[in-house]
């Protein structure tokens, strides 16, 4: 597992795909997500990109810091830090969720090292009942720590607070035609979580849902849409309950250079209900905006890692 120390922070990452591409794929997770959540799409573009994943700041194996608040600003700076420390000196921005709001940030601070965008179940400003969803989020992940200190990190308490933590994310991440067809499949994500769940995991949920409140206010990101020059692909899933095809419509209809597409029959977590749809859309994108893709040599490709302490920790669960 690879970790490098930037803008305060110890961060894991990783490079895969092929490394002599002179077209980069950097990937932003979603909350509570991370590197191995990309999975499907570094799959398809491994051959042709070479591709940069982490983990956010407070975010499962990147560090959790307590000295300042968590904000897009700082996110954006830690994307930069990571770029800069990796030589990464442009890339296209592949992001979904809270990932594609640091992207939206991201793009207009530092335009010249962004080639595309792919803005994945995110928006760009939140009304009331979008802020009270995720005050759920916040305290069942702040009860969560509270009673992980209280008992001591006791192993079952932090299963039960584990499991109670996704079952406050199951109606809001799937449609309900997944959860009706793959009910099997949440019991074992939900078992897996449970496995390895922390206090500092859930600490870091409830710093980056402060940070999402942001949206309402002072870090609102629709009037900065139209600033956005880099082409960009919105992509949205049609029963999205926790960021609706309308969200997708602004951020569509506010960036000039951009085009939406809504998937049929599926919620928010497209990664899962609906991985090769959407790994085919971004790879068709990337291949259009991609002007080294020609001269890209397929000799040292380097497979995503199949770190044991990762993966058998973790599965996909949003």
């Amino acid at each position: 597992m690879n970790t490098i120390k930037i803008n305060g922070f110890n961060c894991r990452y990783e490079l895969s795909g092929n490394l002599d591409s002179q077209e980069t794929v950097v990937f932003v997770n979603a909350i509570a997500s991370y590197i191995e959540s990309w999975n499907p799409v570094r799959d398809v573009l491994a051959q042709d990109y070479k591709l940069l994943g982490y983990d956010l700041r407070g975010q499962w194996f990147s560090e959790v810091t307590h000295d300042e608040p968590y904000t897009f600003a700082l996110m954006v700076e830690d994307l930069n830090a990571l770029m800069e420390e990796l030589g990464v000196e442009s890339a296209h921005i592949v992001s979904t969720s809270i990932g594609g709001e640091i992207a939206q940030l991201f793009e207009t601070k530092y335009p010249h090292k962004v080639k595309s965008l792919s803005l994945i179940a995110t928006v760009s400003e939140i009304n009331s009942l979008l802020f009270y969803q995720v005050v759920r989020w916040r305290e069942a992940a702040n009860f969560a720590v509270e009673r992980i200190e209280a008992t001591d990190n006791d192993d079952e308490v932090r299963r039960e607070v584990g499991r109670k933590f996704l079952q406050t994310l199951v109606p809001d991440i799937y449609s309900n035609s997944f959860i009706e067809k793959n009910e099997a499949v949440i019991k074992e994500k939900t078992a897996a979580f449970q496995t390895v769940c922390s206090k500092d995991f859930f600490q870091g949920q409830v710093y980056l849902c402060d940070m999402f409140f942001g949206l309402k206010d002072n870090e609102k990101l629709t009037g900065i849409l139209p600033d956005i020059k880099s082409p960009s692909l919105v992509i949205v899933g049609e029963e999205d309950m926790i960021k609706p095809p309308r969200y997708s419509k602004i951020i569509a209809d506010g960036i000039p250079n951009s085009r939406l597409k809504v998937l049929k029959e599926a919620g928010h977590a497209l990664l899962i209900e609906k991985p090769d749809e959407l790994s085919a859309l971004v790879k068709d994108f990337l291949d259009e905006h991609s002007k080294e893709l020609s001269h890209a040599q397929h000799g040292n490709l380097r497979l995503p890692e199949q770190d044991k302490s990762v993966t058998d920790k973790i599965k996909v669960f949003y």
